[in-house]
C-alpha cells in the first residue's frame, strides 16, 4: 500500500478515535461551562451542507500533496475532528484554565489551556470580532503505547480551515499529514 494511502488511512483512524474518544465529551446542559466549541461546530456544518459550498481542498501526506479543486464536500465529516476537540464535560471542569480578554463589554478572544498533559484537547483558543467567532485554534495530542500524536487545527468561519498533524509511532517513525480547506462561494 502507498505510504500516502497509509496516511490518510492514518488521518481517517485518527479522526474515528477522536469520535469514540469523545462521544460522551458534551454534556447535556442548557448552559455548556466553557465555549460550546461542538454547538458552534454543528451549526457551521449545517450551514455548510445547506448552501452547499464548494471547496479547494488540499491533502498532505509528508512530501506529497494532492490538489482537490472545487470540491462538494460532506463537512460532517470534515468538521469532526473540532467537534470532537470539545472539553465541555462535567469532569474536566476543573482540568482546564481560563483566560479571557475584553474589551469593554466586548470579549476578544477565550482561550483553555489543560491542566492535565493526558487530555487529549491541549489548548483551544478563539478569537471574536464584533462578538462573532473570528478564528478557532486548537492544539491536540494523543498518546498511546505504538504512537504519539499531534495535531493542530484552525478554523476560520466563511473562509476555510486546517488541519495538520505529526505521528510518531515507535516501529514506524514520524509521518506528518496534513488537510488545507478555503470555501468557494
Amino acid at each position: 500500500m502507498p505510504k500516502y494511502i497509509l496516511g490518510v488511512l492514518v488521518l481517517a483512524l485518527l479522526v474515528s478515535c477522536n469520535a469514540s474518544d469523545s462521544t460522551n465529551a458534551t454534556t447535556k446542559q442548557e448552559d455548556p461551562y466553557f465555549f460550546d466549541l461542538a454547538g458552534f461546530f454543528n451549526a457551521e456544518i449545517k450551514q455548510l451542507n445547506s448552501a452547499e459550498i464548494k471547496a479547494h481542498k488540499t491533502v498532505k501526506y509528508n512530501e506529497k500533496a494532492d490538489v482537490l479543486p472545487n470540491q462538494k464536500l460532506d463537512y460532517e465529516k470534515e468538521l469532526a475532528v473540532f467537534v470532537h476537540s470539545d472539553i465541555n464535560k462535567l469532569s474536566w471542569r476543573e482540568k482546564y484554565q481560563a483566560d479571557t480578554i475584553r474589551e469593554g463589554t466586548e470579549i476578544r478572544s477565550i482561550t483553555y489551556k489543560a491542566l492535565d498533559d493526558q487530555l487529549k484537547t491541549q489548548k483551544i483558543a478563539i478569537s471574536f470580532d464584533q462578538n462573532q467567532v473570528a478564528q478557532i485554534a486548537i492544539k491536540n495530542h494523543l498518546k498511546s503505547i505504538m504512537a504519539n500524536t499531534w495535531q493542530e487545527l484552525q478554523y476560520v468561519p466563511g473562509r476555510g480551515y486546517q488541519v495538520h498533524g505529526k505521528q510518531q509511532m515507535r516501529l514506524a517513525g514520524e509521518d506528518t499529514m496534513g488537510i488545507e480547506v478555503e470555501f468557494k462561494e
